[in-house]
Parts: C-alpha cells; structure tokens; sequence
C-alpha cells in the first residue's frame, strides 16, 4: 500500500466519500474552476495503481453531493495512475453521483458514456471524445453452402447387380450460418448500427458505436470457438452371430462388465470396448466388420461406409455436437443392407435388398462409448472362397442369425480458434 498524508479538506470540491473513508465536505457555493484539480484529502491509494490497465484490480468508491465537471472527476479518477486525460475543452458536462467498488476502465465508462462522450486509450493517454460510430470488420470462417446426407439403393434392370450409396452433397447457395450470423448481429446494434456481410469474401462489416461493436466481437468470437472445434469419433461396428434366433441378452452382458442389472438398456454406455467385446462374446461368434477412425467438425455429419455392393454394407451417419459440461450429443444413424436374392419381374431379373437401419440421438461423456444395437437380420449369409466365415463376397451359403453392434467412442480434439478482431481496443 502507499500511504499519502491526509491534507485539510478543500472547501471547493463536494466530495463526500473517498475509498478509504475520506472527511465528509459540504458542498461549495460556487463550483470549481473547469480544469483545476484542488488537493484531495486522499487516506489510501493501492500500489496496483501504478499498473497501465484499466481493468487492474483496484476498485474505486467515491461519491459527489453537488454536480462537479466531468474533466474534473477524470482527473480524480486517474490520480495515482500513470494516465493522463486529453478532453477538448469545448466537451462540457457535469457529474454527480456515487461509484461503488469499479475498475478504472468502468467508473470512466459511467461518468462518460451517459453523457453522449467516448474515449479510446492511446499509450497512457485516455482521449475523450464525442460519441461516435465507428465501422470494424470481423472475419467469418464458415463455409457458405448447405451440406445434406441421403442413402440411395440402386437397382439396375435386367441384371442382377445392386449398389449402395450413403452421399453428401453440397451447395453453394445461402448458408443457413451466415443468415443467421447477419440476423444475430443486427439485433445487437444500435439505432444508428447497421451490418453489411459479404459472403464471398467472408467478411461482416459493422458500424456502430463502441461498445456495440465490443459485444459483437464477443459474439462472433464465441461462434468461432464452438465452430471450430472437432470430435475424434472411433468406431467399431461388431456382428454377433446367434446360436438361436432372436436377441442379445443384454442383461447377461450388463452382469459380465458389472454393470447393474435392472438398469434400462437403451443409451448403455461403456469405458472400455474391449471389455464389452468379449462379454458379447459370450452371446455368439463375434466379427469386427469395420473399425473407422474419422474426425468431424462439430455439427456437421461423417460418413462411413463398409462391404461389397454385390453381397452385404453397412452405412453410418454420425453428427456430434459438443456441450460445454464435456459431454457429446450424438446423432446415429446406422444401416444394413445385405442381398437377399432376386426375383423374376416382367422378364427381367432383379435382386432383392433388404434393409435394416435405426436412427438415435445419444449423450455419452467424452471418452466413454456409446453402444448401439438392435439390427437383426436371419437368412442365408454368405461363405467367401477360401473357407473364411462372412458376409462380404463369396459363394457358399449358410443360415445365419445375427444382430449388429455398432460402438461410437467420441472425443473431442480441439478447442477452436479465436476469431480476429480489428479496431481500436476499448
């Protein structure tokens, strides 16, 4: 702490209260010279005072009993400091008032911006002057078209063959984003405000006063942060042939990992997969169809896609979205598509498709993974040359019953990117 004597109160300034608990002053019978500052009974000044921020932590308390110029109260304010004020003499105004425990930078704020004033801060110099709107731009990192995901079974007449496709298109008409980008920007500005963005060049250009334009930036900053971020999505997609038809006794496999028995078996996550595949090993023959490692952007789909067109696929869509408690909203949507032979119709041979697929919406924590079942499937599977048991190509058959576990192990991977921001800082 610096400790100043307390000098006798000046019978010109209506200062009642200091931080500190200065002498009570009456107030004057005539006001004080605009732009001289009379010595203040000051009790305690802190030593973080000294520091060039107007966000330090030193808290100001002081309250006036009469209407005092505002050059005047700057100059208290900054007394102690290595600031200076720079105000056009022709600004006029008066403060009266009290400012109870604010930073540097928000008692400034208070006693200028009710009055039509502004500042900026150049160097240790804190220039005021009269509100004004002022244009910055903002980047906008988004891709302006629209991504959409369908699957589509071919069948092609007068043969036998069939194929299967899980497609993303894209478009480059008006993204959705950045209509709602302009829209949420608009409703932040001022009277005076206004927007233009320029989706080619990705850019918004806003005008408005100062403190506007601060909370757009923290907008579009947050915006970026939660667009940029990605999901790490490992996943493994089990089949699990059956000895009998019908299901897996998923009461059986909770006992196995030591999981509670009673507890509902939709949304069943785990923390080690490798633990759940072999207590569903126990169930039947299990087979690692596909074990993808993807990353996405959040809120936006990633495919995959697995097997032969001529026999057996397996199609996935999963869109992840992160909350900021850690956990990771998932939308899954698996398919399983296998031939099933073919049939006559109006001479032509065609195949027969038969599909099973289901579509969720889970929220597991980051790490742990996701268990997703329930596609079933009994028929003639097929025996690929060689003698390898499967369902992907061959030319044996065999009935088979089997249901399809799909294991989604979600991670997020980064934390986004700040968005820039031009202008003067305030």
């Amino acid at each position: 702490m610096l400790a100043i004597a307390a000098q006798q109160p000046p019978s010109d300034l209506p200062v009642t209260r200091l931080s500190g608990g200065a002498m009570q002053v009456p107030a004057p019978d005539r006001p004080p010279a605009s732009g001289q500052l009379p010595p203040l009974s000051v009790t305690r000044i802190d030593d973080t005072a000294r520091s060039a921020d107007l966000d330090a932590p030193r808290r100001l308390s002081i309250a006036f009993a009469g209407p005092v110029p505002v050059r005047d109260v700057l100059l208290l304010l900054v007394q102690g400091t290595p600031f200076s004020i720079a105000m056009d003499p022709d600004l006029r105004g008066s403060f009266i008032g009290e400012l109870k425990q604010l930073t540097l930078r928000q008692a400034v704020e208070s006693v200028l911006v009710p009055r039509g004033l502004d500042f900026e801060i150049d160097g240790t110099v804190i220039r005021v002057f009269p509100r004004r709107t002022t244009t910055r731009l903002f980047d906008l990192n988004f891709l302006d078209m629209r991504r959409t995901w369908q699957r589509t079974v071919a069948l092609r007449a007068g043969s036998d063959a069939l194929d299967g496709t899980t497609e993303l298109t894209a478009s480059t008409g008006p993204s959705a984003v950045l209509d709602t980008i302009d829209s949420g920007i608009a409703a932040m500005l001022s009277a005076d405000g206004r927007v233009h963005v320029d989706r080619r060049a990705g850019l918004a250009q806003v005008t408005d006063y100062a403190d506007r334009l601060e909370r757009v930036a923290l907008y579009l900053e947050a915006l970026h942060l939660r667009a940029a971020r990605e999901v790490r999505l490992q996943v493994r997609i089990l089949e699990v042939s059956l000895a009998v038809a019908g299901a897996i006794d998923w009461r059986a496999v909770r006992q196995a990992l030591g999981l509670p028995v009673d507890a509902a078996e939709a949304g069943l996550s785990v923390v080690d997969p490798a633990a759940l595949q072999r207590a569903l090993a126990g169930q039947g023959d299990v087979r690692l169809l596909a074990a993808p490692d993807v990353v996405a952007m959040n809120n936006e789909p990633a495919l995959v896609r697995a097997g032969a067109p001529d026999a057996s696929w397996i199609s996935l869509t999963v869109v992840p979205q992160i909350s900021p408690d850690g956990f990771v909203q998932m939308s899954v949507s698996p398919a399983w598509s296998e031939r099933a032979g073919a049939e006559r119709l109006n001479g032509e041979t065609r195949p027969v498709v038969r599909v099973s697929e289901a579509d969720t919406v889970l929220r597991v924590a980051e790490g742990r993974t996701a268990v997703i079942a329930g596609l079933l499937r009994a028929g003639e599977a097929v025996r690929p040359a060689g003698g390898v048991t499967g369902f992907f190509g061959g030319q044996e058959k065999r009935r088979v019953h089997a249901e399809l576990v799909v294991l989604v192990t979600p991670t997020i991977v980064t934390a986004g990117t700040q968005a820039s921001r031009n202008g003067p800082r305030h």
